[in-house]
């Protein structure tokens, strides 16, 4: 099959042949329809996730599986899914607590560019060829059952593949926030995310919803959702701060935005981070001022995939939230290097690669 190989960071990505060997027990293989682009594939190609090179990315991916290893028996082949960016266990303190979006094995592995048995199912010339989340910019993917869901027959549209990060992230994120109904909410950075998180905010009631970026592409889009809208680049802080929400919803993933969401949050209000900086910077967030305004600060990281992917995809099913609307272009695998361009430089939301 063919894969877009990252060979180096910020480097040369290479469409080549590559071996992928058969489901082992509880893995299935997908056929890939759609792969959605996400600013962690990116971040991963320039090295700000370090997932060892060569290795394939792409954790975003709809598909039909073709293949089944032993002992799966909640699919089948021909059923068409959807995969979570997070693969749980089942098995680890945090799954059986029924937090298995902080899965141990999942995270001990994905990092290091393997599933959770700790290898790959993919070989480059004979050696073992590392993946991001699934390795979905490729034309076929095995994957660990648990990651899974099954796609309604009422649903078609490809762009239901950003469920699998975008709109499960910003699914946790409203839960970890609530409750917020009848609550202002203000939403820091609009990509892929930040779109679900305001799609899944007004699911959730709240008044008001106050969308934050330095793209005023990206506002546009947030506007159009129903969202106030504030380019921070030409907005005073004091304006910002002025805004007084009840939430906020931090996305962008930056030191300047983590402090901004705290300051600006009112008195008794609540936190909710969800972007991930860079591991190498600080976020100076003053203890004093946390304790007078008696806030409280949380971090949000994904979703439970197998109980959270299909109750969203109820609300997609009904057309109350619209994955279509966080997909801003399509490309070919070949296309790979522009797309990641596209996005370094904010001219999409969201993109789908099409193997």
């Amino acid at each position: 099959m063919k894969a877009a190989v990252i060979r180096n960071y910020n480097g040369e990505i290479s469409v080549q042949d590559v071996e992928v060997e058969r489901p082992r027990r509880g893995e299935v293989m997908l056929k890939i329809i759609a792969t959605g682009l996400c600013h962690s594939d990116l971040s991963a190609y320039e090295g700000k996730i370090p997932v060892p090179t060569p290795f394939v990315a792409g954790h975003e991916i709809f598909g039909e599986i073709v293949d089944i290893g032993e002992g799966v028996t909640n699919f089948s082949v021909g059923d068409r899914v959807i995969m979570a960016f997070i693969k749980p266990c089942g098995k680890c303190e945090y799954c059986v607590k029924g937090q298995e979006n902080l899965c141990e094995n999942y995270g001990k592995n994905v990092l290091r560019g393997k599933m959770l048995d700790g290898t790959t199912r993919l070989r480059l010339r004979g050696a073992e060829l590392n993946i991001l989340g699934g390795g979905g910019f490729s034309e076929y993917a095995v994957i660990e059952e648990t990651g899974l869901a099954k796609v309604p027959n009422e649903i078609s549209d490809e762009s239901i593949a950003v469920l699998g990060c975008a709109g499960l992230t910003g699914y946790g994120a409203v839960n970890n926030a609530m409750p917020i109904f009848g609550k202002r909410v203000m939403v820091i950075g609009v990509g892929g995310v930040g779109m679900s998180v305001i799609q899944w905010a007004k699911i959730a009631g709240a008044r008001e919803i106050i969308a934050v970026d330095i793209s005023d592409e990206k506002l546009k889009n947030a506007r159009e959702l129903g969202a106030k809208i504030i380019n921070s680049n030409i907005t005073s802080k004091e304006q910002v701060e002025n805004e007084s929400p009840d939430v906020v919803i931090e996305v962008a993933g930056t030191t300047k935005t983590e402090e901004m969401a705290v300051n600006v949050v009112k008195k008794g209000g609540k936190v909710v981070f969800v972007g991930l900086p860079n591991v190498n910077e600080a976020v100076r967030i003053y203890g004093a001022s946390v304790v007078r305004k008696g806030i409280t600060i949380t971090g949000s990281y994904g979703g439970r995939p197998r109980i959270d992917l299909p109750a969203m995809m109820e609300y997609v099913k009904k057309g109350i939230f619209r994955p279509d609307l966080l997909v801003s272009k399509r490309y070919s695998l070949e296309e790979l290097p522009r797309a990641l361009r596209d996005l370094a430089e904010g001219r999409i939301v969201r993109g789908l690669i099409n193997p």
